[in-house]
């Protein structure tokens, strides 16, 4: 999802206007409602929730509702399978708002009883494990509104400003399903396949997951009946009711000889056939052709190929991914590419928990990079990316991880800076460490496929990428994803003939989080009459000096041309006073790391530094490979260790590192 406050842009008359603006400002998710969402949800989370006894295989929405009310009615079926050893109550939750008229499970009328949102049914005959339940609800109310934020609603009603359009529309991320449908409100239990049916006003049209199989018409209204076959999480089933007109569009992706993806867009009748529209907009939402067309390439078919892919316009500030069908405010490249990429990477494979987002936000805030590059321009990516660094390091600190405790707000797990912008720019940084465009996107679409039409974790994602790619990238997401902070290069550089000097010493916004950011980087070394030369090495201990043989005379050195991580830099200077390695070395802190190389052997002395402290030595991967303390010196065998380059890292008794050294394994 991508929301985007432009409370300004809601005053201008025409929304073709907003392609103006750059996708980069502040996104953020719906609040007001999740963080209210309490006293059911205790329930839903603790440790054995009664709706976990039942694994869900198919809802059908039956409902009546217009494009002018948050006035709902109709029943709710749901197809169960039980889990739990034995199942005599059913229960789903809805919102006190609504009326429970009936519940009927397996064809008979039960008796049921409400406990704040809860609604609890008796089954009858106790069911045992394996068997299925039928279970349906009827109900009618007015959905509940926050009063300040409509996005905040599961289920809102609004009119367009630019066109003046009457929407109503659901937007159920992360726990507002039950606002306006009984559910179950569980990441983890995707829906084998659902239906959604909805009579309005014959004037209206209603857009939905999967297919549009019939509409029907009943008196002066239709009912429109959307199918899908595939699996679903709860809060990516979605309605939308306007008076639209489809425009539609085919994708013919590479996986696809012979045949296309539909592209079934519901444009407000105020907006269609309006030349601002048509200049404005319509050339954005032409561009999700080639955008869908990219994404099958780098991660795979497109999920959902055999049913469609789509947008409905309502008038919120940004975009929600409901899973074949985008509800979106209008339209913009990046807003566009970004709602798009979900489909792969939220709505195919879904975060496990919210405290996962990453799954979802990050790699869709990637894929606005991502797009750009590939379709737009390298500069228009590379401004994007500039943007969210800009962002990221506005402020010290900050994580993507989040406890389950941070999951009840939204305001959190829905963070511009830290989910979107850092979620995204960290995953550019994993693709730089991986340095194999090829292998990179080989296992984005391996990471698809195993964990296709489910959940995963970011935990998953890192064994995955573990165990697949010949890295270990554990460290990698201590420092970025886990860790906080950003690192800052103090670069200074001098050239004295045909020798290049540079050195380069890193701070970090956080130490006390992270120390040192072990990371590669490039320098792009300027020269008079030649091509610049880009150098790329590893940053491994506080401070780094290299020496090179270059022609030419220098004139100007850039740290990480291609912001390929979140960093600052202070210089690049030249110092005639840097003239060689050793004469650096040789004022470094008096602390003995030797011999090196060694084969089997290694020694550590402390001399004027903390007698007692710690070792720890990383694989060039970043990878923890052996950890001790020492007192005074140090004496570890590391024959067992790979042929190859190690870093060995010395801190005090508080984690303050004292001194960072490359080593080579003979």
């Amino acid at each position: 999802m991508n929301i985007r406050y432009l409370l300004s842009m809601l005053m201008l008359t025409t929304i073709g206007m907003y392609a103006q603006h750059p996708c980069s400002v502040a996104k953020a998710k719906a609040h007001t409602k999740h963080v209210n969402y309490s006293k059911s949800n205790k329930k839903t989370t603790s440790v054995n929730p009664p709706e976990n006894d039942y694994d869900v295989k198919f809802y059908h929405l039956n409902l009546n509702a217009e494009n002018n009310s948050v006035t709902i009615s109709g029943n709710v079926r749901c197809l169960a399978k039980v889990v739990a050893p034995t199942m005599d109550t059913f229960v789903c939750v809805l919102h006190t708002n609504h009326t429970v008229d009936s519940v009927y499970i397996n064809g008979v009328r039960r008796n049921f009883v409400r406990q704040d949102s809860l609604v609890k049914t008796s089954v009858g005959t106790t069911l045992m494990q394996n068997q299925m339940v039928d279970a349906t609800v009827y109900y009618n109310g007015s959905c509940p509104n926050s009063g300040a934020s409509a996005i905040g609603n599961g289920f809102s009603t609004g009119t367009s400003p630019s066109w003046g359009n009457s929407v109503t529309w659901s937007l159920s991320e992360s726990f507002v399903a039950y606002e306006w449908f009984p559910c179950k409100q569980d990441l983890k239990d995707k829906i084998d396949s659902s239906w959604v049916f909805v009579t309005t006003d014959s004037a209206n049209m209603v857009g939905s997951n999967g297919l549009l199989k019939n509409v029907v018409t009943i008196g002066d209204k239709k009912r429109f009946e959307w199918k899908s076959r595939y699996p679903i999480d709860y809060y990516l089933i979605s309605v939308s009711i306007a008076k639209y007109k489809p425009y539609n569009l085919y994708a013919k992706p590479l996986y696809l000889p012979g045949d296309s993806i539909l592209i079934q867009n519901f444009i407000y009748t105020g907006a269609i056939n309006n030349s601002s529209w048509i200049t404005n907009q319509r050339p954005q939402l032409d561009q999700i052709k080639p955008t869908l067309e990219l994404y099958c390439k780098l991660y795979g078919m497109y999920p959902f190929y055999k049913e469609k892919y789509g947008h409905c316009m309502a008038p919120f500030g940004g975009g929600m991914e409901h899973q074949t069908m985008t509800t979106q405010y209008g339209f913009d490249f990046t807003i566009d590419a970004h709602e798009l990429a979900h489909q792969w990477w939220g709505d195919h494979v879904t975060c496990k928990a919210w405290k996962d987002i990453w799954i979802n936000e990050g790699w869709a805030s990637y894929n606005e990079y991502i797009s750009n590059q590939y379709i737009t321009s390298q500069a228009t990516a590379d401004n994007n990316m500039l943007q969210a660094h800009t962002n990221i390091m506005s402020q010290a600190g900050g994580s993507c991880y989040f406890t389950n405790s941070d999951t009840m707000n939204s305001n959190i797990i829905f963070d511009s800076r830290l989910t979107y912008d850092k979620g995204g720019a960290i995953i550019h940084s994993l693709r730089f460490a991986i340095n194999n465009d090829s292998l990179f996107f080989q296992l984005c679409r391996g990471f698809q496929v195993a964990h296709s039409f489910n959940v995963a974790s970011v935990q998953d994602f890192i064994s995955y990428f573990n165990a697949n790619s010949g890295q270990n990238f554990t460290q990698f997401f201590n420092q970025w994803y886990y860790g906080e902070g950003y690192p800052t290069f103090n670069v200074k550089w001098n050239q004295v003939g045909s020798n290049f000097y540079l050195q380069s010493t890193q701070t970090t916004s956080m130490p006390s989080s992270v120390p040192l950011f072990i990371t590669p980087l490039e320098y792009k070394i300027t020269r008079t009459g030649l091509a610049d030369t880009v150098i790329r090495v590893m940053h491994g201990q506080v401070t780094e000096n290299y020496f090179y043989n270059l022609t030419g005379t220098v004139t100007a050195i850039a740290v990480d041309p291609k912001n390929w991580i979140i960093n600052k830099a202070i210089g690049p200077v030249k110092d005639a006073n840097l003239v060689g390695v050793d004469e650096i070395a040789a004022q470094e802190p008096l602390v003995f790391v030797g011999p090196n190389p060694t084969s089997d052997v290694l020694n550590i002395n402390l001399y004027k530094t903390a007698a007692k402290a710690n070792v720890e030595i990383f694989d060039m991967h970043g990878s923890s490979v052996l950890k001790d303390a020492l007192e005074g010196q140090w004496k570890g065998d590391i024959s067992q260790l790979a042929h190859g380059t190690y870093i060995v890292q010395i801190s005090d008794l508080s984690g303050a590192l004292i001194r960072s050294v490359k080593i080579v394994k003979d």
